[in-house]
């Protein structure tokens, strides 16, 4: 299965090596990261193990967090997608878009494809999202796309490799879980 998928003027794909440069500038900028984890620049071991995770999760999953590409441009704006959460035995959706094309409805628009995508192609059972409490932009993303909200947890609690920092929780079943 080729993981690829399309909004209106999105889509996202796996991570090509090509790709290495926009995906370091979005983890060297401090506005980019402030939400991310505990706000800190990354080095380049962490690029090359989150973008080695991303392909492992890739060839065992079928998805990833992969590069959100405008299809006006060919440009890459942002990371997004699917995968594991940590160990928990649900998947998470995430995104995280260039800070240039904030306020465009990009985040909402591949939320939505992501959501279709979770329940419509890999036929999970429900989809999650997670978030820094103060993180208000990707709430407001998660709640307009029906995901319902059930408490803060520990981001540590839910994968080893995240920070120990308290983050919103939010859930969507799949609508046709249980239906022949």
């Amino acid at each position: 299965m080729r993981f690829h998928i399309a909004s209106p003027r999105l889509y996202i794909r796996p991570w090509e090596d090509t790709d290495r440069p926009a995906f370091a500038r979005f983890v060297h900028d401090p506005e980019m990261v402030r939400y991310l984890g505990t706000g800190e620049i990354w080095d380049d071991p962490r690029i090359d193990a989150t973008l080695a995770r991303q392909r492992d999760t890739l060839a065992k999953h079928g998805c990833c967090l992969g590069a959100v590409v405008l299809k006006e441009s060919g440009e890459v704006v942002g990371l997004a997608g699917i995968q594991p959460l940590g160990d928990t035995g649900v998947f998470e959706m995430g995104w995280w878009i260039w800070k240039d094309y904030w306020r465009r409805g990009y985040a909402t628009e591949l939320a939505f494809a992501m959501r279709d995508h979770a329940f419509g192609v890999l036929k999970l059972e429900q989809i999650v999202a997670i978030a820094n409490v103060p993180n208000q932009a990707s709430i407001r993303v998660m709640q307009k796309i029906g995901m319902r909200y059930t408490g803060t947890r520990s981001a540590r609690g839910l994968a080893a490799r995240y920070p120990d920092i308290e983050v919103v929780y939010y859930v969507l079943e799949n609508p046709t879980k249980g239906t022949p």
